[in-house]
């Protein structure tokens, strides 16, 4: 059967890989488990749910789960931890293949979305088979929770993105310090005011993935800020056009050339005699 062979060698990959982690964090396992969505409202008022619909949203920004049950089977970032001769990994290795296959996956996920993040209701195994394969979106059926609106910059950052996002229906322009939205824009050649089609998201979209990219090769996710961000600095002195003609690699590059001023914004420290950071403590 097409790609079963290249399904079966990732599953053993990342099982191996989440049964490393387990054992790291035997003494406390809860360093290695899912965010739980409860306990991260337990910190936060809350406002109000809204139904998105079924929309795109971005793999890496799935981070958790909305309730315990069949948690056990998963570790950070949705690594499986099942045998490979266990039912869960024959279930897993059908939707990977499903996802590579001409039409992807058959049915969304369902989710809750809070501050940007996604916590998974239903479809926990087509989550953890896609991020396997390093997609970049999937289809899901969000339920988005408000946060009470206060004057905390994460806060007015988020409901600055949520008045962008009912424009542009992109969860990728969301930034970590408020009042960056419009500007962006405008270098991005867009109207501020302007509500996008699906030709504008395509366009988009189309070079976004390197810019994800160039992100994860400087800092290797140890900064604490958003794509949006970075991109926000390069076009400082550089056209978008310049931009996306540029190869991660090099966007890499010029990402760890404004270090300095990412770092401000991602309230970080640099590492001395490194080009990277860690959040500050």
């Amino acid at each position: 059967m097409r790609f079963e062979k290249e399904a079966w060698e990732r599953y053993s990959v990342y099982q191996n890989q989440a049964k490393r982690i387990a054992r790291k964090y035997s003494a406390n396992i809860e360093m290695a488990a899912l965010p739980l969505l409860k306990t991260v409202l337990d910190t936060y008022n809350v406002a109000g749910e809204m139904d998105l619909g079924v929309v795109k949203i971005p793999v890496k920004q799935i981070v958790g789960v909305a309730a315990e049950e069949d948690t056990d089977a998963y570790v950070s970032d949705f690594l499986p931890l099942p045998s490979v001769n266990s039912e869960f990994a024959k279930k897993w290795i059908a939707l990977f293949m499903e996802n590579l296959g001409d039409y992807g996956l058959s049915n969304p996920i369902r989710c809750y979305e809070f501050l940007g993040k996604f916590y998974v209701v239903d479809g926990k195994k087509r989550v953890s088979a896609v991020k396997a394969q390093g997609t970049a979106m999937i289809d899901a059926q969000v339920t988005r929770i408000l946060p009470v609106e206060t004057d905390d910059p994460q806060i007015q950052s988020y409901y600055e993105f949520v008045k962008t996002y009912e424009k542009t229906g992109l969860y990728q322009i969301a930034f970590t310090q408020p009042g960056k939205a419009e500007g962006f824009l405008k270098e991005m050649g867009y109207d501020p005011d302007h509500i996008w089609d699906e030709m504008d998201r395509f366009s988009f979209m189309f070079h976004w993935h390197s810019f994800d990219r160039a992100l994860e090769v400087a800092f290797d996710n140890q900064l604490n800020i958003t794509t949006a961000d970075a991109v926000l600095v390069l076009l400082q002195n550089h056209s978008i056009a310049e931009l996306r003609k540029l190869p991660s690699w090099i966007l890499a590059e010029m990402m760890q050339d404004a270090s300095a001023e990412l770092c401000k914004i991602g309230n970080c420290d640099i590492l001395s005699g490194k080009s990277f950071f860690r959040k500050a403590s």
